[in-house]
């Protein structure tokens, strides 16, 4: 018989075998309705999981479901389970990089020294010249950039290129630099004066042409443009008369003056020329294209240029009755224009009044004459009003101040609104240009302006010099001199410290409130202003190295308190001390030195009574 003790002990085990199995069986009820769940998937959302020839068993071996295609249809289909294959787990998020620490901004140049290097010049030169002559064309591009708030800059502006040419000449060290390209450029204007206008006005008074064609462009714009003439006329005269200077005259003949006006039509300066006679009074579009009047100062100012400078030229080439013609218009204009002065600073029109255009037909227009002097107190009063306006209006240029950068950038005029309203790169040069021509005409004179003049000049230095200015004596022509081109320093340091970073590529525009450029890239006429006022720059450090050392200051007669001169400024000369006054000096210096040599003997006696007393005691 069998002992209690083996029937109790097979009792457990069958018990243990009766829940091992009760487990397992509940495992794999559990996971054939877990397989049967994932391969329950809703027809569009089934995903392949086998190819062409697969058959149940390698389908399921790879773990997916065998079942027929849709509820309608017997087709196995191998799928998937679920939704989908497992997607990847998502890669670990990279920790961000710690942001990078900001750059110190560039440090500008020391009070003094050229705001560009030589090798900063060489390379905007680059960016300039890529500009001209396109394909050979004679057009000179605005900018190459086909998407600006404007729209597209790849035309040819009349205004543009010809303030482009210009440059080229006056800034180049050598003919050989500007031939090829202004030879190509006076062609270009030739062809473009044969040309019948679409728009139903006079060709030469076109605002913009097509690149390389030089059609001109028929889309909506504001016409007519009447400074076109009178700037093509300066920037050809200038290049005529350096040709002929080089014994070159054929060129001339050819092209830009031919005296016959069926060769043509007399040739590219006299057709302009002959149009300003004419025309010079005639409604037109602004500088910046949005305004019209019969009276802006940009234009008058720069067609009274070109008509004495064209009644000289015509003088050259044998045309008195052109001169004469030139002449009488050109005292038309220079009379009437002075009324674009309102006692406090230079107006572009009735319509619009305080507008940077000024400064830059300061620069474009000026005849070395007293018409509008870069010192006259109708410009330096215009300079004064204008910085305040752009100071206040830009909140970069308080930016700039408080870090140290000197100088100011302006816009173009009261409430402008293009592209929101921003500093114009082009317009802060203008600028430095009269600054520094500035300089040079009170280093050339060895005076100072008038006091009017000298009232906004001490403002001037005083906003735009930064460090540089501290010491100075703006009541001595040195110190004035100096000032203004610290001043014109001032402002294209301003302009580098906000595009060295992008490679000196420079704007249309700076952004008001961060400086960063804005608009149209590569702009030539940016360019072309930067070089002018660094050519003015040359100009007035030569002029100021010429000038008589700054006289030292000396005692005055008269009332001491009116002209008190500190102490270690004093250097009196021999011939301007009395005989009186020699002797009560020597007097004086003989009472000193007895009065010295008393108390040294007198201490001397005092410290060897002391030591002997100490030696007794």
């Amino acid at each position: 018989a069998a002992s209690p003790f083996h029937n109790h002990h097979s009792c457990a085990v069958c018990l243990t075998t009766m829940r091992v199995l009760t487990v397992a069986a509940c495992v794999l009820a559990l996971l054939a309705l877990t397989s049967a769940q994932s391969c329950s998937v809703p027809d569009p959302q089934k995903q392949d999981c086998g190819y062409v020839g697969i058959d149940q068993s390698q389908c399921e071996a790879k773990g997916c479901c065998w079942y027929a295609e849709s509820q309608h249809s017997t087709v196995p289909w191998c799928f998937y389970k679920g939704s989908g294959p497992s997607p990847p787990p998502p890669p670990p998020s990279p920790s961000p990089p710690p942001p990078p620490s900001p750059s110190p901004p560039p440090p500008p140049p020391t009070p003094g020294t050229a705001p560009f290097s030589a090798a900063e010049m060489t390379k905007m030169r680059g960016f300039f010249t890529a500009n001209i002559n396109i394909q050979g064309s004679g057009g000179v591009v605005a900018s190459p950039d086909p998407n600006t708030p404007g729209g597209s800059y790849y035309f040819h502006w009349a205004r543009d290129g010809a303030l482009t040419m210009h440059t080229l000449q006056i800034t180049a060290n050598s003919p050989s630099e500007y031939d090829t390209d202004m030879q190509a450029y006076a062609k270009w204007v030739v062809a473009r004066h044969a040309e019948n206008d679409p728009n139903n006005i006079d060709v030469r008074v076109e605002p913009k042409f097509t690149l390389p064609d030089g059609q001109p462009f028929t889309g909506g714009w504001c016409r007519p443009q009447n400074d076109g003439p009178g700037l093509r006329a300066i920037a050809l005269i200038a290049y005529a008369n350096d040709l002929m200077k080089r014994g070159q005259s054929d060129f001339v003949k050819q092209y830009l003056w031919t005296s016959d006006p069926s060769v043509n039509n007399g040739g590219a300066i006299k057709y302009d020329l002959d149009w300003l006679v004419d025309n010079y009074g005639s409604n037109t579009c602004d500088l910046w294209e949005e305004v019209q009047s019969n009276d802006f100062f940009w234009n008058k100012y720069t067609m009274r240029k070109a008509l004495h400078d064209g009644a000289h030229f015509a003088q050259t080439m044998g045309d008195g009755n052109s001169a004469a013609s030139y002449m009488s218009t050109y005292g038309t204009i220079d009379s009437a224009i002075d009324s674009h002065y309102n006692g406090q600073y230079v107006f572009e029109s009735n319509n619009r009044q305080q507008d940077a255009s000024v400064i830059c037909a300061f620069n474009n227009g000026y005849l070395n004459d007293s018409k509008f002097a870069p010192t006259s107190k109708e410009v330096t009063g215009t300079i004064d009003t204008l910085n305040t306006l752009f100071d206040s209006a830009f909140p970069i240029n308080g930016k700039d101040t408080q870090a140290g950068v000197p100088g100011i950038l302006y816009g173009r005029y009261s409430g402008d609104s293009y592209a929101g309203g921003n500093p114009w790169v082009l317009l802060s040069a203008c600028l430095a240009q009269v600054l520094y021509d500035g300089a040079t005409e009170v280093a050339s004179s060895n005076a100072l302006p008038e006091p009017e003049s000298m009232k906004h000049l001490r403002n001037v230095v005083t906003r735009l010099a930064g460090e540089g200015a501290n010491g100075l004596d703006l009541s001595t022509p040195q110190d004035l001199a100096l000032g203004l081109q610290l001043s014109g320093d001032g402002v294209l340091t301003r302009i580098r410290y906000h595009t060295v970073s992008n490679g000196l590529h420079q704007p249309e525009q700076l952004d008001k409130n961060t400086g960063a450029i804005t608009s149209a890239t590569d702009l030539t006429w940016s360019y072309a202003t930067i070089f002018k006022a660094m050519t003015a720059r040359d100009g007035a450090s030569n002029a100021i190295a010429s000038m008589p050392p700054k006289p030292q200051p000396r005692l005055m007669t008269g009332n001491l308190h009116a002209d008190r001169v500190p102490v270690e400024h004093v250097h009196m000369k021999q011939t301007a001390v009395s005989t009186p006054a020699i002797i009560g000096g020597v007097v004086a210096v003989v009472v000193c030195v007895g009065l010295v040599v008393g108390v040294v003997v007198a201490r001397r006696r005092a410290s060897r009574s002391g030591y002997h007393s100490l030696v007794e005691h």
